[in-house]
């Protein structure tokens, strides 16, 4: 099991639509906004603001709507 970190889009129902990772090098600027282990993985769930969203668009597909309150900043175990 690896450890990735990612960016979660759930829909209308709370069930979850769309994951993507984020690589490595997301990891430092993200310090300044959630909490992030010594090795790099981002501790608990946090719900995306303005300034996250604007770390990690690049590496998402579509607009991140931070005012849906939808849209979080993770990590999970994955297999290897």
């Amino acid at each position: 099991m690896v450890v990735v970190n990612m960016v979660e889009k759930f829909g209308m129902d709370d069930l979850l639509e769309r994951a993507w990772d984020l690589p490595s090098e997301v990891i430092e600027p993200l310090r300044a906004h959630v909490e992030v282990t010594p090795d790099g993985c981002v501790v608990d769930v946090w719900l995306m603001t303005a300034e996250i969203a604007a770390i990690v668009q690049p590496w998402v597909d579509e607009p991140i709507d931070v005012e849906s309150g939808s849209w979080f900043v993770s990590s999970a175990q994955v297999p290897a």
